[in-house]
């Protein structure tokens, strides 16, 4: 199998100080990680006794060298002894008096102490600008970080069982990994112990402490799993909307899988000021509580995906392990297929098919905006740059196409026994190739090497010609992205579908199974231009170009009027009814408008209306304005959103009117959200104090306010600037403060006279002690690209404690200089046309003087 760096004219993902990465050496085997811990919330302090047990391998050990960062170690023994140890950077060095022999075990004791540690465990406590909150204490070790706070041989390829007590004062809880296997009471303390006879890795190992309310779940799946979810006090209701599914999920993919929930217990414990969505310690996943959510926003949003990404972490991240980083999406790729699995099992095809096409338009989003890269990439600087849209939702869209690729009862048999025989081991991705060979007989080793381990996808251009006298229809499949010798065309197969009779009613959930009277040929596509001409009995109401949305591209289908309408009308497959609208709303004939106005009235499916509006947006057209205004009232909320945000494109007052409506009256906080954001963009005399009352709101998650400060940031308008400053001052919601940053770049791009404020106070949330709100930040100086930010992004992208953080810094740097370097080019190329133009006029005046030497 071949590993390319294949980027084809697109941005490249490594920065400079990147380089190959491998897994370490490894000297010993680690068998087990007893910990004993003692948490001090308000001290902010954590104190720890880490004991390993160890097997030498296949050579005397006579030193061991563990990953510790900022651990103040105080003593070190091997059974009982003390033993010399040195500090040497991030790493701990321990030397044995007597070598450790070949097999032999040993166990090493290490004392130690982390002060308000910068990474690893994070401590939360009420301040003056948030009083309400509850003091905790969680760990996140993903991806090299349990060294912050237990010294480890830090590396996903080595996997050892646990065991863990944490001493807590009484009154408090404590999660760790495993089953909870005893909870005593000693003096004013109460110990918490747990032990994991699993063998994990350490990035999947956690501590949480705090004042926490245990919500038992019914116990699931084969083994009946206890299940249970904790949260801080007053969101017991709201951690019941969170997390109420997750029997159902473990059943779910316990059947799908093949195998039982691999652990003793699982639970979700939701914390604030979380710096991920979640994390999958092993048995003990934690949460962000922006989760847990109200009756409002239950509306039309659901913590589902994120519980069961985390779940399905279980098995693919936690039993099934990668051996590198480099192969990170047999992780997140499975997590972020598997929530399309269960949005499946629970709603439907059509949501399944829905999700598929959400993974891929994100990922393609990424590949033309920021960089292209293989899934599996070993050249990165740290390990957490691999965690963007490529490894996951590239690597969600690979599993569909493969499911597509292999059929469901192939696809399925080969995740069992890719499970089966991996369980408990670290995998790369060849470890999956062989499990689909073993269970199938299939060689898909092509299949990876193009889609898995080279960057990239085509973009197609799909065409119909009816020939009426040969009763034949021509599909030509054009991919239109460069192809040379360096980047060949790509090669996959895809079903064609030829209905003789239009369908009388559109069937949800069709999936893309063969319609009543529908021919189906299966074509393969292997040089950049193919043309397949089929033979039919006469001129088919309905075509139908890959089913199921299996081939991993971008896809225009240019049908010609008539067939896209019918597409659009009656094939079962959502996205291709997607496509078929951007085609339509692209001609804009009255058969166009027509056939996209009826689907608001008949598509049963919210989210092709949801893309049909976007689509409708990007025109600006008249006719598109009436339907859109149209489906405002629609019964969808989430289609009502997609027309709310849409609509702030027509600059009108009787658009500011309905959006005004919706703003104040509907009942979704994501509809009033979008229509404040979409009101700005109006300028309506009306939107400034609208706007200022909105931002000003508390909603969940400050959603709506959020909206309202985009709004404000829409406006060009001066005025607007301090409100959103105010709007991300500490005490505000996270949420609010997360769009601020945006607002500040928006108004600092539209409005010359406030772009120095905008720089001051982008520069301050650059430091911003939340971190969602400082990662929001360094893509707003992305944004702004204004050099004064540079000094502090080139001080982020050298020293700040997150990788992401110093990646996204490194970027913004480097848009930034590369915007600058246009208005010089374009000062030099308006000089040179200036240049031009002075001597065509003295050419003139030549010709002109000659012609009158001649007439004179």
């Amino acid at each position: 199998m071949i590993l390319r760096d294949d980027t084809n004219g697109h941005r490249t993902f490594a920065l400079p100080g990147a380089r190959d990465q491998y897994g370490p050496d490894r000297t010993v085997d680690v068998e087990h990680i007893d910990l004993y811990l003692v948490p001090d919330l308000e001290a902010e302090t954590l104190d720890g006794v880490c004991t390993t047990t160890f097997r030498a391998l296949d050579e005397p050990v006579d030193a061991l060298s563990l990953d510790a960062v900022d651990l103040e170690v105080t003593r070190v023994e091997r059974d009982g002894v003390a033993l010399g140890f040195a500090r040497r950077g991030d790493r701990l060095d321990i030397r044995f008096d007597a070598p450790v022999a070949p097999g032999e075990r040993a166990r090493v004791a290490i004392a130690y102490r982390t002060r308000q540690p910068r990474h690893g465990v994070f401590f939360v406590k009420p301040t003056p600008e948030y009083p309400h909150k509850h003091a905790h204490a969680w760990t996140q070790s993903q991806d090299s970080n349990a060294r912050f706070w237990f010294p480890c041989l830090d590396y996903p390829h080595a996997k050892q069982t646990t065991s863990t007590i944490v001493s807590v004062p009484k009154g408090l809880f404590a999660l760790a990994n495993g089953a909870l296997v005893e909870t005593r009471d000693e003096g004013e303390r109460t110990i918490y112990a747990y032990r994991q006879d699993v063998a994990h890795a350490t990035y999947v190992m956690t501590m949480v402490v705090g004042p926490f309310v245990e919500i038992e779940q019914r116990a699931a799946g084969s083994k009946k799993t206890p299940l249970a979810y904790y949260v801080l006090p007053g969101r017991e209701a709201d951690g019941e909307r969170a997390f109420a599914n997750t029997p159902r999920m473990v059943e779910v993919f316990e059947e799908k899988i093949g195998a039982p929930y691999p652990y003793a217990r699982y639970s979700q414990i939701a914390v604030s000021d979380f710096i991920f969505g979640g994390m999958e310690n092993t048995s003990a996943t934690t949460q962000t509580e922006r989760t847990l959510h109200d009756e409002i926003a239950h509306l039309d949003f659901s913590s589902d995906p994120l519980v069961a990404h985390e779940l399905a972490h279980q098995w693919f991240g936690d039993l099934l392990t990668c051996r590198d980083w480099s192969h990170a999406w047999l992780n997140e790729g499975f997590a972020t297929y598997f929530e399309c699995i269960w949005r499946e099992a629970d709603l439907g095809y059509d949501e399944y098919l829905y999700n598929v096409f959400e993974c891929v338009a994100r990922y393609i989003e990424e590949d033309e905006q920021r960089y292209r890269r293989p899934i599996v990439c070993r050249r990165f600087r740290d390990p957490i740059e691999l965690f963007d849209r490529h490894l996951y939702e590239k690597g969600g869209a690979v599993l569909h196409m493969l499911r597509g690729e292999l059929g469901d009862a192939r696809f399925w048999r080969s995740i069992r026994r890719y499970v089966a025989d991996n369980a408990q081991r670290n995998v790369e991705t060849i470890d999956f190739v062989r499990a689909i060979e073993y269970a199938t007989g299939r060689n898909m080793r092509g299949f990876f090497d193009q889609w898995v381990l080279s960057g990239g996808h085509p973009e197609i251009v799909v065409e119909l010609t009816w020939d009426t006298q040969r009763s034949t229809m021509t599909v030509t499949v054009d991919q239109k992205q460069t192809i040379d010798d360096e980047h060949p065309a790509y090669t996959f197969g895809v079903d064609l579908g030829f209905v003789a009779d239009l369908p009388k009613t559109l069937e949800a959930n069709a999936g893309a199974g063969t319609l009543p009277g529908e021919k189906r040929v299966r074509v393969n596509v292997a040089r950049a231009r193919e043309t397949f001409v089929v033979p039919l009995d006469r001129e088919p109401a309905l075509v139908r170009f890959d089913p199921g949305a299996i081939v991993l591209a971008d896809v225009t289908l240019a049908f010609g009027v008539d067939l896209a309408a019918a597409s659009l009308a009656r094939d079962p497959d959502v996205v291709t009814r997607i496509r078929a609208a951007r085609a339509l709303i692209k001609d804009a004939s009255k058969k166009a408008q027509e056939a996209v106005r009826s689907a608001f009235d008949n598509d049963p499916f919210w989210g092709v209306l949801v893309e049909t509006a976007s689509a409708l947006g990007a025109t600006r057209a008249p006719w598109a304005r009436a339907i859109l205004l149209e489906a405002r009232s629609h019964e969808h909320p989430k289609v009502r959103r997609a027309v709310a945000a849409t609509l702030g494109t027509f600059r009108d007052a009787g658009v500011a009117s309905a959006l005004l409506a919706c703003a104040h009256g509907d009942t979704s906080y994501f509809v009033r959200a979008a229509a404040y954001e979409s009101l700005g963009k109006t300028r309506d005399a009306r939107a400034l104090d609208a706007l200022i009352a909105g931002a000003r709101l508390q909603t969940w998650n400050g959603v709506v306010e959020a909206g309202a400060v985009r709004g404000l940031a829409e406006l060009a308008d001066a005025r607007a600037m301090e409100h959103v400053i105010s709007a991300g001052m500490l005490g505000r919601d996270e949420g609010v403060r997360r769009a601020v940053p945006a607002a500040l770049a928006r108004i600092g791009t539209l409005v010359e006279s406030e772009r120095t404020r905008a720089v001051d106070a982008i520069d301050r949330m650059l430091d911003d002690t939340m971190f969602m709100v400082q990662i929001a930040a360094v893509a707003a100086a992305e944004s702004l690209g204004d050099p004064r930010l540079i000094p502090t992004l080139t001080r982020l992208a050298d020293t700040a404690f997150d990788g992401r953080v110093r990646r996204d810094a490194h970027e913004a740097i480097g848009r930034i200089r590369e915007a600058r370097k246009v208005p010089a080019q374009v000062t030099s190329l308006r000089e040179d046309l200036d240049a031009l133009r002075a001597e065509q006029r003295a050419l003139h005046e030549r010709i002109a003087s000659l012609a009158g030497q001649r007439q004179s």
